[in-house]
């Protein structure tokens, strides 16, 4: 049996990362829907066009505010500091001849994303701000450049926004990560390199890992019952094999589940577990179960 987190509560702002269809959206919507049912207001941020986040949230707790950073408003703002003013920024980034540049410049594009979070998170104390952080590696990008700008750069305008970044946003206990993955072996293999990659090159520690969609422990006689039925000639015999059938499937995708946890659990990370369920659960649901699983 792996222990249950400790109820330790995260931080300000909560960055949820994993790879692409692990169900991050899901568990970060439900982060943000638990904390507003328990203290009355939270805030969800996504990129993008929000459309996954508006899916998730759906008929959840309406104390949720859901926020969208879209990359070019994310740049202009981010940049008023650097033009000295917001219409100056707006000005010089409308220009044509800017354009390839900020195209070429990926890491303008990262720093603009993050300061919109930064500034969220500043403007609401007191509220609890998740982050549906881009996949895998993307999402390593985006913590590691603040920290490559503050050690290349001397001073100016950028050194400070990434001294900013470093000192407000992404700094232990200002931010929490919390890592999605699946129980399956490959998966989570990959999402300790990304908890290490995460440690390493950008200096913040793994708050808890979310392992989604455990299959749940079937009652033991369950299997054989259905194998003594399969094994009674009469009608039900081959709709009981076919339930054998699938209950041993079932049986066996937990043991393979369960292997692969140990894994995790041999590490020192704290987790929280989402069980498999038969149709998409809502956000409320899965914040229910985090909530079970010691969530604060």
């Amino acid at each position: 049996m792996i222990p249950r987190a400790p109820g330790k509560r995260l931080s300000a702002a909560v960055l949820v990362m994993g790879k692409g269809g692990v169900g991050k959206t899901t568990v970060a919507s439900s982060l943000a829907v638990l904390e507003a049912e328990t203290h009355g207001r939270a805030v969800l941020v996504e990129f993008g066009d929000g459309e996954s986040g508006r899916r998730a949230l759906a008929g959840a707790h309406r104390g949720v505010d859901h926020l969208v950073i879209r990359p070019a408003e994310a740049i202009q703002r981010g940049a008023a500091p650097l033009f000295g003013s917001a219409t100056i920024a707006r000005l010089a980034l409308g220009n044509f001849a800017m354009r390839p540049l900020l195209r070429a410049a990926p890491a303008i594009r990262e720093l603009a994303m993050l300061e919109s979070v930064r500034q969220i998170v500043a403007d609401r104390p007191g509220v609890r701000v998740v982050v549906d952080m881009p996949a895998t590696g993307h999402g390593v990008a985006w913590l590691r450049v603040p920290r490559q700008g503050r050690d290349f750069l001397a001073a100016g305008p950028l050194f400070d926004l990434c001294d900013r970044l470093g000192r407000e946003l992404l700094a232990p206990g200002r931010a929490s990560i919390v890592v999605v993955t699946l129980p399956e072996r490959l998966v989570l293999e990959e999402t300790l390199e990304l908890c290490a990659a995460i440690a390493g090159e950008a200096g913040m520690p793994i708050d808890r890992v979310v392992v989604n969609r455990v299959p749940i422990a079937l009652p033991e006689e369950a299997l054989g019952d259905a194998r003594a039925l399969a094994a009674i000639p009469g009608p039900l015999a081959e709709p009981a094999a076919a339930l054998a059938s699938l209950l041993a499937a079932r049986a066996n995708a937990r043991a393979e589940a369960v292997a692969a946890i140990d894994l995790l659990a041999r590490t020192d990370h704290s987790i929280w577990r989402i069980p498999l369920a038969p149709v998409d659960p809502s956000a409320k649901d899965v914040a229910r179960w985090l909530r079970a699983e010691g969530a604060p």
